[in-house]
């Protein structure tokens, strides 16, 4: 159940929509997906896999996340926390990931379908057993960069592991496309920037995508999307990962919802 504090949790993006605080909903997501047991955090999962990105990475599908993009291909855990997924520990969280990557042959691993570091115990607790795995040889943390900007030492705590990449996904080029798209209120896109300069300045290995679709993204922004970009590193601007909307299922209710067409 999602309590009083959390009454009015953001679902899915609408065309009535009022963008919400992204510090509230985040800590009001971790209530309903973290849970502490004997000093353990657990987090909630649906499923886990192998999936084809990354020419194959297996997959921990976690429940929460604290931005509610229309073109997001989650599953409809993203909207609903508190009706799907079950808990899981670190310790059984890896050992799925292991018996599908001994399985399948893929020694690269990540938690997706959500944002990791909204429970982050767990999430480092995760790492720590993948670094001691003989198995993975890589771990690909998907962020949108929230938390670790408002949480920096967070970021610092990762340095330790040296199977750690991080891929930091930005939502914008500008406050008002970032709120359009995401449904948060549109400051938080300076976090999003704040948290690509904290990963830069702690040496950490990571590169930056953007959802740049030009269905969903003027031209105009993109240009201050990758000048932003650039004046923290031309190297993250030139690599710049760009993403465009892809037809799944829940991206196409999502795009209904939030009133937004688009031509396949």
């Amino acid at each position: 159940m999602v309590g009083e504090a959390c009454a009015n949790y953001p679902r899915y993006k609408t065309r009535e929509w009022v963008p919400y605080d992204v510090t509230e909903v985040t800590e009001c997501t971790r209530r309903l997906v973290c849970r502490k047991e004997g000093g353990v955090e657990l987090r909630k999962y649906t499923d886990f896999y192998v999936a084809g990105v990354y020419r194959g990475i297996v997959t921990g599908c976690l429940v929460g996340c604290n931005l509610r993009c229309f073109f997001c291909w989650s599953p409809l855990s993203r909207d609903f926390p508190e009706r799907y997924g079950d808990f899981y520990t670190p310790v059984q969280v890896v050992k799925r990931l292991e018996l599908l990557g001994r399985r399948y042959g893929v020694r690269k691993a990540r938690l997706s379908c959500g944002e990791p570091t909204v429970c982050f115990d767990h999430l480092l607790q995760v790492l720590e057993l993948i670094e001691e795995s003989k198995w993975f040889n890589l771990f690909i943390l998907e962020t949108n960069g929230i938390v670790l900007a408002l949480n920096p030492e967070y970021i610092h705590r990762l340095k330790k592991f040296s199977k750690l990449y991080v891929r930091i996904s930005l939502k914008g080029g500008s406050r008002e496309g970032f709120e359009f798209r995401t449904g948060a209120k549109g400051e938080a896109l300076d976090l999003q920037f704040k948290a690509v300069e904290i990963l830069k300045a702690a040496n950490l290995r990571f590169h930056v995508a953007a959802m740049t679709d030009p269905r969903i993204m003027s031209l105009e922004e993109r240009k201050k999307l990758v000048e932003r970009l650039w004046r923290t590193n031309s190297r993250l601007a030139l690599l710049l990962e760009e993403e465009v909307v892809d037809p799944y299922t829940t991206t196409i209710e999502r795009l209904k919802h939030a009133g937004v067409e688009l031509k396949w």
